[in-house]
Parts: structure tokens; C-alpha cells; sequence
């Protein structure tokens, strides 16, 4: 797993606001959202709110009022999600926790897990929420319904 149960929610729940921003452009009360990707409520509101805080999402208060994602799509990584959410230490820390460990005074991990890490790292802030929403669109169409 490479972040939290936390991080992993909020990257589905804006993936759908992503699709949803682009079909609408309103706000979508986190009940929807959370009952689409069967998340509990409460805890997604929770994590709505953080994202809030960190200038991803934008929060309309309501009966028409909701969550929408505060910039493009396109502009948010899923770094900055996981930042928002997790925090980055584990993709700039130790492997094995100790408190010096860099290119000077390697732990016995560090240069086979630095290229892993680094590739992680390029992975998040390479990979925009509009780019889920494409995939998730492409793979949507593609699927065949399944007989009940």
C-alpha cells in the first residue's frame, strides 16, 4: 500500500468529482459521493474537509451546496493529494526509520530503496486527477455488463 485508506478514499471520491465537475460544474453534496464509491460519510465529510483546508476542494454551504474541486483537474497530483492527506515523510524518509540515512550515510536499503521511492514520488506528481478521470471514462466504456 503506498498511503492510507484516507489517501486512497479522497484520490476516488475527486476522481468522481473530476468526472462530475466536467459533465456539471456544481457542487455535489458528499452523501452522493460517498454512497457511489461506498465510503462511509462521515469519515469522507472528514476528509473533505481537510482537502478544504489545503485548497483542493472549495465547500458551498446549502441546499444546493456541496464540494467541487477548487482548481482544474488537471492542475491537482495525486501528490498533493497524499501530501494533503498523509503527508510525504515516507517518500522522503529512511526505509527502515533510522534518522540519518542519505547518500553520505546510507542505511543497508538505501540504494536499492531510493530508485523506488523516486519513481513513486515521479509517479504522484506525474499523475493528475483529470488523468484518473480519463482512465476511469476509457475503462467504463470498455466494459461489458455483466448478466443478472
Amino acid at each position: 500500500m503506498l498511503y492510507s485508506s484516507a489517501a486512497g478514499y479522497a484520490i476516488r471520491a475527486l476522481t468522481q468529482l473530476a468526472l462530475q465537475h466536467s459533465e456539471s460544474g456544481r457542487p455535489s453534496p458528499v452523501k452522493e459521493i460517498a454512497e457511489r464509491e461506498r465510503i462511509p460519510q462521515h469519515f469522507l465529510g472528514k476528509v473533505f474537509q481537510v482537502l478544504a483546508r489545503a485548497g483542493i476542494l472549495s465547500s458551498t454551504r446549502g441546499p444546493h451546496g456541496g464540494f467541487a474541486l477548487a482548481r482544474p483537474a488537471s492542475h491537482i497530483t495525486l501528490y498533493e493529494i497524499v501530501q494533503a492527506i498523509d503527508g510525504t515523510t515516507a517518500l522522503e524518509s529512511c526505509v527502515i526509520g533510522l534518522a540519518s540515512c542519505n547518500d553520505q550515510h546510507p542505511c543497508p536499503h538505501h540504494y536499492r530503496w531510493k530508485p523506488v521511492r523516486d519513481q513513486i514520488r515521479e509517479y504522484l506528481q506525474g499523475t493528475t486527477l483529470a488523468d484518473l478521470a480519463h482512465a476511469l471514462r476509457e475503462t467504463t466504456q470498455h466494459q461489458i455488463p455483466r448478466r443478472r
